[in-house]
C-alpha cells in the first residue's frame, strides 16, 4: 500500500473524530459573527427601505407636477379654442 493512501487515511479519521467538537467550537467562536451579521443585515434593510420610501415620494410629486402642467395646457388649449370659435368667421 502506498504511504500517501495511509497518510489520507489517517487524516481522514482523525478528521472525523474531531469534527463533533470542532463544530461545536466553530460554532461557539462564530456567535458574534452571526449576530454582527444580522445586525447588519437589519441596518441595510431600514436603510434600503427608507430609500425607496423617499424615491417613492419624489415619484409621487413628479407625477403630480406632470398632472398639473397636463391639466393647465389642456385648459389654455381649451380657452384658445373657445376664443377661436366665438371670433372665428361664423362668429359675425
Amino acid at each position: 500500500m502506498d504511504k500517501k493512501y495511509v497518510i489520507g487515511a489517517a487524516v481522514a479519521v482523525g478528521a472525523l473524530v474531531l469534527v463533533p467538537g470542532l463544530a461545536a467550537a466553530l460554532s461557539r467562536a462564530g456567535e458574534p459573527l452571526k449576530r454582527a451579521a444580522m445586525k447588519t443585515g437589519a441596518v441595510a434593510w431600514d436603510e434600503f427601505r427608507k430609500a425607496g420610501a423617499e424615491a417613492y415620494e419624489q415619484m409621487e410629486d413628479i407625477a403630480a407636477e406632470f398632472r398639473s402642467e397636463v391639466e393647465a395646457h389642456q385648459a389654455e388649449a381649451a380657452a384658445a379654442e373657445t376664443a377661436a370659435s366665438s371670433t372665428g368667421p361664423d362668429a359675425g
